[in-house]
């Protein structure tokens, strides 16, 4: 047994400290990449802490929480806007518990593995984890500096350590959009099959990998689901220590499969999770939406309430340079469907994009803000094009030398109110944004649902006082 502390360097919405009064869900949620590394290091005896940024005044606690810990190993995991606190979380580590082993991981790392060894890590996990990592500990000479991990089966994991989080219980009663507090989160796979040129791999293909059966050099996508039974399994164990109301599925696409999806259904039925009138979020693509229209009923009827679409834009010829695979019709046949069938559409835009030779053109944004407009989705997200280390669009931007800065802090977050490329008029996008934001950002919102949280809170904390 050795005392391992797993870092999460992200600091959500405010930076300091907003993990301890959440304004939203960045603040808000476990990390479930170390969550689930924490269950497999628990189940094989190892004594696991966790240092999580949000939760940290400064630098100065930081530093004092992992010299109390006097980890023996330290790992710490990045994604591309939190790679410059994870270095210096590693270089942290290096003066704070010299004597530990340092670990890297995470997306950031496994496309950039040298940056962890610059900072300090001595190993660097590149992929997933769950099965090297322990491999790691134990004996660390046996492994390269830089090394990829073994896929797990999904099905053979622990489920996820949640509680590694402090205060998970009271987090589950923040109010999301329309769900229902207390309010459980998860995931059901790893991957996505589909190629869109902004997204990092794309799908994260650069993630979950394995070798190839025909060269072993070489590294191939490897797209898995979790079978539904192993899911219910957690949702009932979720259901046993929480008595949830609502969920939320964090997978890239829900509706990968739509035989999966209908099995789930029918599970989510058998298990009373339906009749209970537990309800439920998850994100599908468009053209999924459009070829399935009954298993989104069935997700419906099994408590699907909200769904989320990445509809990026309603340009069709920026949907084709994006290589999305969906076109402006087929978006506004998905959100009709949506719509007729009463779920709550949460509509997702990427603006600032430019087209093929460079040149950003304000119309393309134009129709699409104006698609909005008309179908009117009960919720609305919108980021600036930021070209992820690791897109393919990327590459293409620094080749077109449209990149105004390339600090990880920047290119990671797709959060607007960024300058980002070079030829995109800023100001304009934000005057467009306006009269469109200002139907769906209520000033008062984010306040209210943040008080009602802190009131169930206290209700909470009274209740677990009064108790024998």
């Amino acid at each position: 047994m050795v005392r391992v502390m797993l870092v999460n360097p992200q600091q959500g919405s405010r930076g300091w400290g907003s993990g301890r009064d959440p304004l939203d869900l960045d603040d808000l949620l476990p990390h479930h990449g170390l969550a689930h590394l924490a269950a497999v290091l628990k189940q094989q005896g190892h004594e696991v802490s966790l240092l999580d940024l949000r939760l940290m005044s400064g630098w100065e606690q930081a530093r004092d929480e992992m010299e109390q810990a006097a980890p023996q190993v330290v790992g710490v995991t990045a994604r591309t806007q939190d790679a410059g606190r994870a270095a210096r979380c590693l270089a942290m580590a290096s003066k704070t518990a010299p004597g530990a082993l340092r670990l890297a991981g995470g997306i950031h790392y496994t496309m950039f593995p040298r940056e962890a060894l610059d900072a300090g890590a001595h190993k660097v996990l590149r992929g997933e984890g769950e099965v090297s990592l322990p491999a790691i500990i134990a004996n660390p000479d046996l492994f390269n500096d830089i090394t990829w991990g073994e896929p797990p089966e999904l099905d053979a994991l622990p489920f996820a350590l949640r509680e590694l989080l402090p205060d998970y219980r009271r987090r589950l009663l923040y109010p999301v959009w329309s769900l229902r507090p207390p309010i459980v989160d998860m995931l059901t796979g790893r991957g996505c099959p589909w190629g869109c040129r902004f997204c990092c791999g794309p799908g994260e293909k650069a993630l979950y990998t394995r070798p190839s059966p025909r060269d072993p050099g070489k590294r191939i996508p490897y797209l898995r689901r979790r079978s539904v039974e192993h899911v219910m399994l957690e949702l009932a164990e979720l259901w046993q220590r929480y008595r949830f109301r609502s969920i939320i599925f964090h997978d890239d696409q829900f509706l990968i499969e739509p035989e999966w999806a209908s099995r789930f259904c029918r599970a989510m039925h058998q298990a009373g999770y339906s009749r209970r009138g537990v309800s439920w979020w998850a994100a599908c693509r468009a053209d999924m939406i459009c070829r399935h229209p009954g298993v989104i009923a069935e997700m419906r009827d099994a408590g699907l309430k909200v769904i989320s679409i990445g509809f990026e834009s309603f340009s069709d010829e920026l949907l084709g340079w994006l290589g999305k695979g969906t076109t402006s019709a087929i978006n506004r046949r998905a959100a009709a469907i949506c719509q007729d069938l009463g779920l709550e559409v949460f509509a997702n835009l990427i603006l600032g994009i430019p087209r093929e030779d460079g040149t950003w053109h304000r119309e393309d944004d134009q129709i699409s803000l104006q698609a909005i407009k008309e179908m009117a989705p009960n919720y609305f997200s919108h980021s600036f094009l930021s070209p992820i280390p690791g897109s393919w669009l990327y590459n293409w931007a620094l080749e077109k030398e449209l990149m105004l800065h390339q600090e990880h802090a920047q290119t990671g977050s797709r959060r607007p109110g960024r300058v980002l490329l070079r030829g995109v008029d800023y100001d304009e996008l934000e005057r467009m944004l306006a009269p469109v934001i200002s139907r769906y950002q209520k000033f008062w919102r984010p306040r209210l649902e943040h008080y009602t949280y802190r009131l169930r809170s206290w209700r909470l904390a009274r209740a677990e006082r009064n108790l024998p």
